[in-house]
């Protein structure tokens, strides 16, 4: 009886996360992305050491260090892929938050 109780409770946090992940407005995310990616383009890289330039709005997502001539660009980058998840979800929430204010407003 236990056990059975148990999976249920299972399944039904289950269902609930299943119909988080079907809110989600993949359009929204899908802008969110590029407009992380043109404001790393846009926005200043934070220089950290004279060594180390920083990429990424509003935490820095991209690392690229500064190396002698002959080494490979590749071998000198850092992409951490949480970071910039992070990024495009702060800014898919204020994209969210910027269409509820414009759908209340109408």
């Amino acid at each position: 009886l236990l056990t059975i109780t148990i999976n249920i409770r299972r399944e039904r946090t289950l269902c609930a996360q299943g119909e988080a992940m079907k809110k989600i407005n993949w359009k929204r995310f899908n802008l969110a992305m590029w407009i992380e990616i043109v404001l790393s383009y846009l926005l200043p890289f934070h220089v950290k050491d004279h060594f180390q330039y920083q990429v990424g709005f509003p935490a820095p997502y991209l690392s690229v260090y500064n190396t002698e001539i002959g080494i490979s660009p590749l071998m000198s980058m850092h992409l951490n892929p949480l970071g910039f998840l992070f990024d495009v979800l702060i800014i898919y929430l204020i994209l969210l938050a910027g269409v509820k204010i414009c759908q209340k407003y109408r």
